[in-house]
């Protein structure tokens, strides 16, 4: 493998593990976007049933008034309260669409409002229309505004379980999301040690394989240049490093040119032998 190849291959091991904690972490930035779009759904949620529960009472109040001779009061709270709980409502079912028991427990205080409530308030409508004597009228109304009292109360009771569970889920999606983030806090922190780690190991492996090598073709370099040609030896038993490299080639080329040159010794040495008498 050349030189090049190898340096390359070290990149992109480097690279690799950058890109494996950039993607780990990229999931859970994910996850953590999800869960606080689920929070701000269970908040919006909680909200909108809170919103409901408050106008359950303003109906509550505006009916006392209306029984208590302040029609016109009582009609606008009532009125006012009709608005709010339409909307809220209409929002709860959509959100709620995918959550069957929230659904159901919304429906049961949607149906109390409904069939016991407004038909309370209905009832008390054509009892205070009417010329029925006054005590007993009154004790009508009573009557219905007990059976109102008691069924808002159990309506309450259906909400406040229905913002429970939104809460909790708030609160579990909020533990969620922070465990998420610790967690891309310690991947970030152990892949940049381990990228670290193995950076300053590929740089020793790779510079070791190059440089020492290199080292013992500069000392026999020097050793020639003084003329020493007996480096075969030394050649074999301390370059022969299979690198499977430029290196290889190099110390290759390195034996042939020591063998040259004592091979041209040699020839020199025999010319001046038999040039003497």
């Amino acid at each position: 493998m050349k030189i090049r190849i190898k340096l390359l291959v070290s990149y992109l091991i480097i690279i690799a593990l950058f890109a494996a904690a950039g993607a780990t972490i990229t999931y859970n930035i994910t996850k953590m976007s999800d869960l606080q779009t689920n929070v701000a759904s269970q908040v919006a949620i909680n909200n909108n049933a809170y919103a409901y529960q408050q106008g359950l009472d303003q109906k509550q109040f505006g009916t006392l008034m209306y029984s208590a001779d302040e029609v016109n009061q009582g009609e606008n709270v009532m009125v006012h309260s009709a608005e709010l709980m339409n909307t809220t409502v209409t929002f709860l079912m959509n959100a709620l669409a995918a959550n069957p028991t929230l659904l159901a427990k919304l429906n049961e205080v949607d149906t109390i409002n409904r069939n016991q409530i407004d038909t309370a308030i209905a009832q008390i409508n054509i009892i205070y229309n009417t010329d029925t004597n006054s005590s007993d009228k009154y004790a009508q109304i009573w009557n219905q505004l007990n059976g109102i009292m008691a069924a808002t109360t159990t309506a309450d009771g259906k909400l406040a379980d229905l913002r429970a569970s939104t809460q909790a889920n708030v609160q579990n999606a909020t533990n969620e999301s922070q465990s998420y983030g610790t967690l891309s806090l310690i991947i970030a922190v152990v892949f940049l040690a381990a990228i670290a780690a193995t950076s300053v190991a590929l740089s020793i492996v790779m510079g070791n394989r190059i440089t020492n090598p290199l080292k013992k073709l500069a000392d026999i370099a020097h050793k020639v240049s003084l003329g020493d040609l007996n480096q075969r030896y030394y050649l074999k038993q301390n370059i022969d490093i299979k690198t499977g490299d430029e290196i290889d080639e190099l110390v290759d080329a390195f034996k042939r040119m020591v063998n040259a040159f004592r091979m041209q010794e040699t020839l020199l040495k025999e010319t001046e032998g038999a040039e003497k008498p």
